[in-house]
């Protein structure tokens, strides 16, 4: 797969505190990729760095004339406009696109988001997950082909996650985005194929699947690092022989072995 992303050897300081230390990364062009670490990891900085926010102190950050959109920790912090649709024209208008051009961006964000019904909402009436939407929304306006997101679950509720979650696994799956999922908690990053840990500035751990990686942090423990319910239970299936994503599926494959007086074996 050709790459959508690629760090070489980064390294960034705030004044004389290093921040970043020599960071490889590739991501692929369309994929879900997962960035874990704890609080003051330096999870942030790689997220500007990314998005060109920020530049390295030394290295070579190459994203190879993709447009990259960054989702913050807290959606509301980048609403800037009372009205939904106005918010999310602001980006194309400041590109200079002609009013049909951004009427169409606006109709098309909205729909894959599934967020028709929010066009003419006021945004301070809005649910936390609703504004994610429109944050994403915002950011498919302006024809964005990776989305970074940094904690973009931190502050919603249980209900919002899942939607922001389910949206954000749609435009990778169904539309081609490339994600960068930037998270403490394992669970948020249940659908991403490749994984990294960043620990103290540097990346150490590099998995296949949050399976996989909570496997590697078992053995090799990073402070910092909430592995979550649905990831501790899909480690508990895993040992018993159930493989299954699905945890629906996984679960009644876990029950009918309870029944016949034995849990299932790999």
């Amino acid at each position: 797969m050709h790459p959508a992303v690629i760090l070489r050897n980064i390294r960034f300081s705030y004044g004389t505190k290093p921040v970043l230390r020599g960071i490889d990364m590739e991501v692929p062009r369309g994929s879900y990729f997962g960035i874990v670490g704890a609080n003051g990891s330096g999870k942030t900085t790689l997220a500007y760095l990314i998005t060109g926010i920020l530049t390295p102190s030394s290295g070579e950050v190459n994203t190879f004339g993709n447009r990259v959109g960054l989702v913050l920790a807290n959606p509301a912090n980048q609403v800037v406009s009372l009205v939904v649709e106005e918010d999310i024209a602001f980006g194309p208008e400041n590109l200079g696109l002609p009013a049909s051009e951004i009427a169409a961006r606006i109709d098309a964000a909205l729909h894959t988001v599934r967020g028709e019904n929010l066009r003419q909402s006021l945004t301070s009436a809005l649910s936390g997950g609703e504004l994610a939407k429109v944050v994403f929304a915002g950011q498919l306006a302006l024809d964005t082909d990776v989305l970074v997101l940094d904690e973009g679950t931190i502050m919603l509720d249980p209900l919002s996650r899942d939607i922001l979650l389910q949206t954000v696994t749609r435009l990778n799956r169904e539309f081609g985005k490339t994600i960068i999922h930037i998270s403490h908690r394992l669970d948020d990053l249940e659908n991403a194929r490749s994984l990294v840990v960043l620990d103290k500035g540097t990346i150490g751990i590099r998995a296949q699947g949050v399976p996989d990686l909570a496997r590697r942090i078992a053995e090799h423990p990073v402070a910092g690092i909430e592995p979550g319910a649905h990831t501790l239970y899909r480690s508990f299936l895993q040992e018993q022989g159930i493989e299954e994503r699905d945890l629906e599926k996984a679960t009644r494959q876990l029950a009918a072995g309870i029944r016949q007086g034995r849990l299932p074996q790999s």
